[in-house]
């Protein structure tokens, strides 16, 4: 069982093929921005898959003929990428169960978060039947600079008015950061914070509204990702918890987990749940939950990432062979 997990997730990662579902030729289309993502990267040999546009309404996107459905696309599909409107993913979701498409990424938002919870119930039962997995919806996605993999929907560079090419979102070098976020704009802001102060990513997922996948998954994947040495954990709210934390203590016995909870205020829950649906739960259980399972909890955002550069940089001491000088008591 978790060598199949390990196996699925990868696919996130480490597709053999990808068609993206709403590509698109007009520039300011979240379509155009992604699948202009793999172009890229395949140009630069570091995608190596085969890559797959789908667009009734083209014939060709960037170089690459399109493709009408999912379904007249002649080669086999590892992984979709769905960025049409929420009124169109279910049809493209029984299309991706007809092809038999091992994993899905839903960029689209307009489900669970806004109260569309019938809508996510659905896909999610297609989903189940065929045995793909999802990530998502209302989601930003996978970052991997290793495999090219890049869903980020924002463009890395963007054309002035002057005709001048100006880099607009960096994508971070590449590194032993691990980042697992609910939210796709706190991970966007995270990444951009990173790509700063030159720390560098290994791995990079957004779960929007988790229908499927979820963190205990992905921190089980983490854990035997060679290059991923520490995890930066961005939670609005943990739905199985008792599998988190049975898979965050086997993690944390290998890799430091490094977490930052939002919603723990009243104010803050009401706003966790309008973003990703996300229902906040206690905090004071939270803070038990994560020292039960060794997380190391930051209290706000320049903390988390200090942690988790500290332990990048320097990984834990091994036993009880740390020295403290101080010139006073209290600060020792």
């Amino acid at each position: 069982m978790m060598n199949s997990i390990v196996e699925q997730m990868n696919v996130f990662f480490n597709p053999r093929s990808v068609a993206v579902v709403g590509a698109s030729r007009k520039v300011n289309k979240a379509g155009h921005v992604i699948f202009k993502n793999f172009v890229i990267n395949k140009r630069r040999n570091v995608f190596k898959g085969e890559l797959y546009p789908v667009n009734p309404k083209e014939e060709q996107i960037l170089g690459f003929p399109c493709y009408p459905s999912l379904k007249k696309i002649p080669g086999e599909v590892d992984l979709a990428v769905i960025v049409v409107p929420a009124r169109y993913v279910t049809e493209t979701m029984r299309e991706a169960a007809e092809k038999r498409v091992k994993a899905v990424v839903i960029v689209t938002a307009g489900f669970s978060e806004i109260g569309n919870r019938e809508l996510e119930e659905e896909i999610t039962e297609i989903a189940k039947k065929a045995g793909i997995r999802v990530l998502g919806p209302n989601c930003l996605g996978v970052y991997d600079s290793e495999t090219g993999v890049d869903m980020l929907f924002l463009p890395e560079t963007k054309v002035l008015t002057t005709g001048e090419e100006v880099v607009a979102t960096p994508r971070p070098l590449p590194g032993s950061l691990g980042i697992v976020t609910q939210s796709g704009a706190f991970g966007v802001s995270a990444l951009d914070y990173l790509t700063g102060r030159q720390m560098g990513v290994s791995k990079f997922v957004s779960f929007g509204n988790k229908c499927d996948v979820n963190e205990a998954e992905m921190l089980r994947y983490l854990l035997h990702d060679e290059k991923t040495r520490v995890i930066l954990l961005y939670v609005e709210e943990i739905g199985n918890g008792r599998e988190f934390l049975k898979v965050a203590k086997e993690v944390t016995k290998v890799k430091p987990i490094v977490a930052l909870k939002s919603g723990r205020t009243t104010a803050g829950a009401r706003a966790a749940a309008s973003h990703t649906g996300a229902m906040a739960g206690s905090d004071q259980i939270y803070n038990a939950a994560f020292a039960q399972a060794g997380i190391i909890r930051a209290e706000n955002m320049e903390e988390f990432f200090d942690i988790g550069r500290a332990l990048a940089l320097q990984p834990p001491a091994e036993g009880k062979n740390v020295a403290i000088v101080t010139d006073a008591g209290g600060p020792g």
